[in-house]
């Protein structure tokens, strides 16, 4: 092992002053499976163990080791072919970089002010549940073991859980909403998002809460429910049905809809709308109501003068065709709920490599302040493209 692999080999292994490493970029002319490796410290059920964190284009792959089994990963990860190495102790910042020749050079600072160690698990992933904690709900649902360790096959969907609870934590207002607190997820599917909303709503912000899983599928609905009396969670239930039909009194507070496909996220939306519930949150997933006119559109006229002429190269291909769609369909909603006194954030949810259709858009109850600008913006809009959304249709807009 060369020296500048023994100065990072003694900072990560001393116990009593590290904090945290990161090994990134690749040698020159060499493959390195991984992007980026991170290590740090953790507690484990009351013991130390040295996280390794693995992350490449599609995945972050999180291991922790104890004693001379860390010992030996630490060892075998320095032979991979990371370029750069970061490494930072309480009294100390080491910088290692290597040349185009492999030749290392190493800068050592000490620190102005001492790093703390945190050994809280998950920590630097900012997560609301973490791996190794005892949460019934996700091995109820198949997501955890009882050692508290994830599922290989289920680490993307404790991710999107994970992602949705920290998009429900942003939104101040939810802490100060009425109790019971009235949650309803529209096309809930496997419910996974259902039972971590209740979760949060009731393990984490100590509120009651109502929650209320919606669907289509009979089966479904069934399992859910056996899951949620197997927790004792008296407060979520699932009901089969039609989104658009489901009646609520009292209206709910948050209304929830995650990749309903096409219209039902619309008519998630119109729900919430009339219900005027303080927060909406969907993340929509197709959008053929607005591409189909589009293309109709398109096809009325000549193709070498297309309406609007300065999208032509975009409306002949049908990829950026429908791509514009969906960006369409979504600005419209936007603009629609603006319209009815929602301030709206359109983010992303989860990261495009689970999914394509990873657009969020999270609306809370403000007030009519901006509702005349949206109102504006929704006309020329619409004016411009010569399209009806469904969700002005469902509301009746003109």
């Amino acid at each position: 092992m060369s020296d500048y692999q023994d100065t990072i080999r003694e900072a990560v292994l001393d116990e009593a002053n590290f904090v945290r490493a990161t090994f990134s970029g690749q040698q020159r002319g060499k493959t390195n499976p991984w992007q980026r490796l991170e290590l740090r410290p953790v507690e484990v059920k009351g013991q130390r163990h040295l996280q390794f964190s693995f992350f490449d284009e599609k995945q972050n792959i999180v291991k922790n080791y104890v004693g001379e089994t860390a010992v030996t990963h630490l060892t075998a990860a320095l032979t991979l072919p990371f370029r750069n190495f970061h490494i930072i102790s309480q009294n100390e910042t080491i910088q290692i970089n290597l040349s185009k020749k492999g030749q290392p050079i190493i800068n050592r600072q000490a620190t102005e002010k001492p790093q703390v160690v945190d050994l809280a698990h998950d920590r630097s992933k900012n997560t609301i549940l973490s791996e190794g904690e005892d949460i019934p709900f996700l091995q109820v649902m198949g997501v955890m073991r009882e050692d508290g360790r994830i599922k290989a096959d289920h680490r993307s969907k404790f991710q999107q859980i994970n992602a949705f609870l920290k998009i429900l934590a942003e939104i101040e207002e939810i802490a100060a909403l009425p109790e019971p607190v009235r949650l309803v997820d529209f096309g809930c599917g496997n419910a996974y998002l259902t039972f971590a909303a209740y979760h949060y709503l009731v393990n984490i912000l100590g509120k009651q809460a109502l929650v209320v899983g919606v669907d289509g599928q009979e089966k479904l609905i069934a399992r859910n429910q056996s899951r949620a009396n197997a927790l004792g969670w008296d407060g979520l239930t699932f009901v089969q049905g039609l989104i658009i039909d489901y009646q609520a009194d009292p209206p709910p507070n948050i209304v929830v809809a995650l990749h309903a496909c096409d219209t039902a996220t619309d008519d998630t939306l119109a729900q919430g709308i009339r219900w005027q519930s303080q927060v909406i949150i969907v993340a929509p997933c197709c959008h053929h109501h607005l591409q189909v006119q589009l293309k109709e559109r398109f096809l009325r006229q000549a193709q070498d003068k297309p309406s609007p002429p300065e999208f032509a190269a975009v409306l002949r291909y049908g990829l950026l065709h429908e791509r514009l769609g969906d960006l369409l369909t979504d600005a419209f909603r936007a603009a629609i709920l603006r319209m009815h006194g929602y301030q709206v954030t359109a983010l992303q949810f989860i990261s495009p490599e689970h999914t394509p259709k990873n657009l969020l858009l999270r609306a809370v109850k403000k007030g009519d302040d901006g509702g005349e600008t949206a109102v504006t913006e929704y006309h020329q809009l619409q004016q411009y493209w010569q399209v009806e959304p469904h969700l002005s249709d469902l509301l009746k807009l003109k």
